[in-house]
């Protein structure tokens, strides 16, 4: 976290604002904890900024030559700095949309390879590729007979996550 100290006019002080935004937008967002701390950064820049523009223009004839306040932020490189973190957020959204330990009853799963292990990843039940249904779902459970209490049920599916065990009772999709 940096902060830019002294007696600024309104162009030195959003040159610097906007400089310093720029580079939170493309730096900031590479740790865990900034993911969380670099949105407020941004709101306390933007904040700043709005008080900058309300400082008097530079005085003519004052000593020193005003900066140029530059482009502005959205307007930079460095604006391409907000792709990253909502990549990584659709990255994983979109992995635990596939997870089939997240797939609720009614949710469509796709299996293919070997019954012993398959690959099973939940997809929309309107896919061609989707050839299951969820219709049971059971928590600390690996037992397969207990998807006899759902009727349909043609398959089922464990798994044994971090000492978490899931059960998915299937039926066909029609």
């Amino acid at each position: 976290m940096l902060t830019q100290y002294g007696p600024f006019c309104r162009s030195c002080g959003i040159a610097i604002c906007r400089d310093m935004s720029a580079k939170t937008l493309w730096q900031g967002w590479w740790g865990f904890l900034s993911v969380i701390i670099t949105p407020g950064v941004l709101i306390g820049n933007l904040v700043t900024r709005v008080r900058l523009g309300r400082l008097a223009p530079p005085i003519p004839g004052a000593p020193g030559v005003p900066a140029v306040p530059g482009r502005p932020v959205l307007r930079r490189a460095a604006a391409f700095g907000l792709v990253a973190p909502v990549v990584i957020a659709s990255a994983i959204a979109w992995g635990v949309a596939r997870d089939p330990a997240f797939a609720d009853v009614g949710a469509c799963i796709h299996a293919e390879g070997p019954d012993t292990d398959p690959d099973v990843t939940v997809v929309d039940c309107s896919d061609p590729a989707a050839t299951y249904v969820v219709i049971g779902k059971i928590e600390d459970s690996t037992d397969s007979e207990a998807c006899a209490r759902f009727p349909g049920t043609v398959a089922s599916y464990t798994e044994d996550r971090d000492s978490q065990d899931l059960l998915l009772c299937l039926g066909e999709n029609s």
